[in-house]
């Protein structure tokens, strides 16, 4: 393999101490990966993303160093940028956004000889279920002209689900799940590579966990859950649903449930669930917020700022935020923004309940208090869009 994808010195200093001790800690094996050393020259490495720390999961397994694209909003952050940049090789990418400048970064990253990894989803999974991507990747595919590998997590989302803080006792793999030719993506069409891709990348934790049956243990697993369900079923509640302990509640009526060791739904008034799991719950949510625009109380801000590709500027630590049908105003104790959901160009949740948008092209980032919902702004403006480009 020759100098394919060298290590840097901070890797080879880390992969063996905190990256043996991170997936221990975790209980994240792998399978399948010694079939990295076999492919010949540079390649693209795709997987699903479950968790904060899935690129350093898969660096401390892999036996190849992998340079990974990441949300150009960690290169704002200076410790960050010298860890991402300097010391691992990372790529930067504009979330939500064409970006001619990862393209060249990737692009010369081949042309070493290096290994590239993406997370084709962008962001990681509210409830163990894919997200969506859109067509480009097959197109960077054939553009590329290099093997693809896709990797699979299994079990990771439920060893700390992207809506709590509370890690649970469990056991999560990254498999080796395929690998695609160039030849074999040089005759497919586009359209059929997309499928492929979301097929092969489509990872299931509910189909999964169905067929193995695994046990997540926490005694805080539910505690956070209200930034993944933001309605109540029983009484349609806007920010009403809290979780404590293993009780997902709501705090204007009396539905009440317990997350099972695995990651069901249980009636705490004995009967059925109106849903099974997380997942079928936020299906729901997401067709009746588009379809009924509900009311929600305003949510405390704590973090308003704007920028550009390289540092940001903040406005104010204190302000509330409304979701209102077509867009977002934010008020603060002397001024009034209005973000029109036609205006926003891209919208899209980064750590810390924080959301990170377009708007008349300029950056902004908005972080409301912690134990509060970003999620739902997120999901009404993806249905406003689609309301704009539908025939």
């Amino acid at each position: 393999m020759g100098d394919l994808s060298k290590r840097p010195l901070f890797v080879r200093l880390a992969a063996p101490t905190w990256g043996r001790w991170v997936l221990r800690r975790n209980r994240v094996t792998g399978r399948g990966l010694e079939k990295l050393t076999a492919i010949d020259g540079p390649f693209l490495v795709l997987c699903n993303h479950s968790h904060t720390l899935d690129p350093f999961f898969i660096s401390a397994l892999s036996p190849v160093h992998i340079r990974w694209v990441a949300g150009a909003y960690l290169f704002k952050l200076p410790f960050l940028r010298l860890l991402l940049h300097n010391l691992v090789g990372a790529i930067s990418k504009q979330q939500g956004r064409s970006d001619m400048h990862m393209m060249r970064q990737i692009t010369a990253a081949f042309k070493k000889g290096d290994v590239v990894g993406i997370f084709p989803e962008g962001t990681r999974t509210w409830d163990g279920e894919p997200m969506s991507f859109d067509s480009s990747l097959a197109k960077l595919i054939k553009f590329f002209k290099v093997p693809v590998v896709i990797l699979n997590f299994e079990g990771l989302y439920a060893i700390k689900p992207r809506w709590t803080d509370h890690r649970r006792k469990g056991n999560a793999v990254l498999a080796f799940k395929s690998l695609l030719t160039v030849e074999e993506a040089k005759v497919m069409s586009i359209e059929e590579l997309y499928e492929h891709l979301k097929k092969e990348l489509g990872f299931s934790y509910r189909r999964w966990q169905r067929r193995v049956k695994a046990r997540f243990i926490g005694k805080r697993s539910a505690e956070g859950i209200e930034k993944a369900l933001y309605l109540c079923p029983s009484c349609m509640g806007g920010s009403t649903i809290i979780g404590k302990r293993r009780t997902v509640s709501c705090t204007a009526c009396d539905l009440s449930y317990t997350l099972n060791e695995h990651e069901r739904l249980e009636n705490d008034a004995g009967g059925k669930a109106l849903f099974e799991d997380i997942a079928a719950w936020r299906d729901w949510q997401r067709s009746y917020l588009n379809a009924h625009h509900p009311a929600f109380p305003d949510d405390e801000g704590v973090l308003f700022q704007t920028g550009d590709e390289t540092r940001l500027r903040t406005i104010t630590t204190g302000f509330s935020l409304r979701l209102e049908e077509d867009g977002m105003t934010l008020t603060t104790a002397t001024q009034t923004y209005r973000f029109d959901f036609d205006r926003i160009t891209s919208m899209i949740i980064n750590a810390k309940n924080t959301l990170e948008f377009y708007c008349n092209g300029f950056l902004y980032r908005v972080r409301i208090a912690k134990h509060r919902s970003v999620l739902k702004y997120v999901e009404l403006h993806q249905s406003h869009m689609a309301e704009e480009v539908a025939p």
